[in-house]
Order: structure tokens, then sequence, then C-alpha cells
């Protein structure tokens, strides 16, 4: 790094710009200083650490840094909130340079702009092991509105938004260094460019009432045993319902996988999972559709919770829902 902490601090002050808004104090002081609305705040954080989270030899330092925001961007959307600030935290190690700081920033500064985010603070380490982030950020939520992972009840439907193993695909395409093209080059692109499904949960809340949600961050079959875990009930997913990307059909046939098992493991998809009445899964699925332009299905049942979460095939036949997906600190697999 050709120049010192406060010098850098200086260049992302620069670059973010002054406070603005209910933001009163902003980048450059011991704290950030705003003045909140009569609604809920949403707190979240996300860590990320090179060659965990993300690699530099697949992506640019712009999508690196999207992916920061938008991680977090994610959780708000989950809880049914919007996100309002943030403060970042870095670990830049010695072989990056001040420009690579700054195209960080653009990044992350890119992805804040779209979703409504304004960033206000943060901190800058050296680090002696890669680059590392932490992005903790602010969301409000109305209290009629606000969604937890805990109140699914049994009767309620499981659905999702858009498809899975997209991101999955594009992952291992880079890793094994396919060509890209096609629906090569969109499962790269899912990867490196995920969305948040802000106005996805928003016209859901509009028109439903969500007992429980969250985001599929560490797969889809993780994270249906996560919201039956919280929720004390089992659950019935229907493997023909299952939402797989093409890109993951398409990756999955060039490698030799299973797209559903890629569907039901991939990390970082972003979507939506959500289980509500019955009597409301169709005008949601509609609604949601026709608002946003993303896909809505219905992939399940809550049950009681002795039945656990299992997957139904076509026929009827039932096994217990794979334990696939990722999860940070379990112990390493044989």
């Amino acid at each position: 790094m050709e120049v010192g902490e406060h010098e850098l601090i200086d260049l992302i002050r620069k670059a973010v710009g002054g406070p603005s808004g209910a933001t009163l104090v902003g980048i450059g002081d011991d704290a950030a200083v705003y003045e909140p609305t009569g609604e809920l705040a949403l707190l979240t954080c996300d860590a990320f650490v090179e060659d965990v989270h993300f690699r530099r030899s697949f992506a640019a330092f712009g999508l690196i840094g999207a992916k920061f925001v938008i991680s977090n961007v994610s959780d708000i959307a989950a809880m049914g909130g919007f996100p309002t600030h943030a403060v970042v935290s870095l670990g830049v190690p010695g072989d990056m340079s001040a420009a690579d700081v700054e195209r960080l920033y653009a990044g992350m500064l890119d992805a804040a702009r779209r979703y409504g985010v304004e960033i206000v603070g943060g901190d800058i380490v050296a680090s002696r092991s890669g680059l590392l982030a932490s992005v903790a950020m602010v969301g409000t939520v109305s209290r009629e509105r606000v969604v937890t992972r805990a109140g699914a009840v049994v009767g309620d439907v499981v659905l999702t938004t858009g498809r899975f193993g997209g991101s999955e695909a594009g992952l291992k395409s880079l890793t094994e260094g396919l060509k890209n093209t096609g629906l090569v080059r969109a499962a790269m692109r899912r990867h490196l460019e995920p969305v948040a499904r802000i106005a996805e949960a928003q016209a859901l809340i509009d028109v439903a009432t969500p007992h429980a949600m969250i985001d599929v961050s560490d797969g889809l079959a993780s994270e249906v045993r996560h919201l039956a875990d919280e929720s004390g009930v089992g659950m019935r997913i229907h493997r023909d319902r299952i939402p797989v990307a093409p890109e993951a059909v398409e990756v999955g046939r060039i490698l030799g996988i299973d797209p559903l098992e890629l569907a039901l493991g991939s990390g970082e998809e972003f979507e939506l999972l959500v289980t509500i009445p019955a009597s409301e899964a169709e005008r949601t699925i509609e609604h949601v559709s026709a608002v946003t332009g993303t896909a809505v299905t219905c992939i399940g049942e809550v049950t009681e919770r002795l039945e656990r979460c299992i997957m139904v095939d076509p026929r009827g036949d039932e096994e217990p829902l794979p334990r696939v997906g990722y999860e940070h600190l379990a112990a390493p697999r044989n």
C-alpha cells in the first residue's frame, strides 16, 4: 500500500461524499450521527474473508465490493424492511493499492445507491492474510410488516422467489475454468452479480401474511431447515416443484452433477424463502410476479414438527431433505 491510513480514509471520504438526509455526521469522525425515524430499527452485519467468500482471481474489486453490500441488503429484505445506513471495516493486505481500494468502494457505493443505502463510516486496518471486510447495516421496518424466521404455522405453504442453483453453478464454472459463453456465462454472472429481493419482499407483504421468511444465503435445503427449526415445525418439500435455474442444468450437464443437487445446496442465491397461509398463495404468486417480474413458486407445505423436513417425489415417496449447503464452522467431511 503506497499511502497511509489517514490518506486512505480521506480518499474514501471524497469517494463517498458528505452526509445527506437523516445523516448529520458521516465518515471522518469517531462515529456517524443520524436521526432515527419512528419505525423499528433493523441491525445486521456480515463478514467476508478472501478465499472463503470471494476470490480476487475470479472477480474485479467492484463486483466484490457490491456483493459485500448486497449480502446485507438481502438480510434486511428478509425481515420486511428497507436498508438505510452502513459502516464498512476493511482489513487491507499489502498487495492492494489505493486504486484497488477505490475500485472496491466504487462497487460498494454503486450497490448502496441502487438499494437506498448511505455508507456513513467504518474502519481500515492492515491485514496479513488477504482482504477482509465487515459490513454492518441499519434498516427500518414498520411494526406491522416485520417478519422473522420463527413464525411458520402448520398448514402454511412454502414459497420461493426466483430459481436455484445458478450461483453454485457459476462458482463451479469459474473454478473449473469453463468457457465463458451462453448459460455458463449466465451462471458466472449469477454468482458474481447477485440481486437482493427488496422489491419482491415488499410486494409479497403488500398482499399476503408472511409468517416466516429467510434469505437463501447458505443453500435452499439449509434454509428450509433453519425456518423449520426456528418455528418448531416440519416441512414437506416437493422435489419436482423446486425451480432449478437453466444455467444450473447446463453446468450440471457439462460437469456431470445433478442440477437438483446444485439447486438444494447453492449458497449466495439471496432468494426469499417464505411461509404464508395456503389461501393466499395464488394471489401472492400472481402479484409478486406481476409487480417485480420475478417468478414465485410454491415448493411445499409446513407440517407438524414430528415429520421434520422431508422431500417428496412425484410418486409420493418420501426421504429426509438432503443435508447440503454451506456451514462455516462445520467439521471437515471425510
